[in-house]
């Protein structure tokens, strides 16, 4: 009886969604997920595919993610910098965040010269 209770309230979290995002910058779709729901203190895993206006992945441009806490009184900067790598049709990275709260990540991906930006606002638990 146990046993199967334990199963019963595992499965939930086993088929929890990403958290998902996306967004038209400049005529490019960037979809951002998190392969947490709400992103959690600590590792989460992200995925970033970039599609030009045919719908096609562009699998050979820089792609940055920045994720900081904004500032707050009497606290240290936290702000991380790290570079997405391809991986398929999409670019891959992990977050490590050391704290709950509001956290900005931004995506910043270069296509024949042209920055495109996207900031996703979280909230770590």
């Amino acid at each position: 009886m146990m046993l199967l209770l334990g199963v019963w309230i595992c499965i939930p979290s086993a088929f929890a969604r990403d958290f998902v995002v996306r967004r038209n910058v400049g005529g490019y779709t960037l979809d951002i997920a998190i392969d947490r729901n709400p992103p959690i203190l600590g590792l989460n895993k992200v995925k970033i595919g970039v599609k030009d206006t045919q719908g096609k992945a562009l699998t050979d441009i820089p792609v940055t993610v920045n994720y900081y806490m904004p500032p707050m009184p009497g606290m240290p900067p936290m702000n991380y910098t790290v570079k997405a790598l391809p991986r398929g049709a999409e670019y891959t990275m992990t977050m490590d965040l050391i704290m709950t709260g509001p956290w900005n990540i931004v995506i910043k991906a270069t296509v024949q010269g042209k920055l495109l930006r996207v900031t996703v606002p979280i909230d770590v638990r």
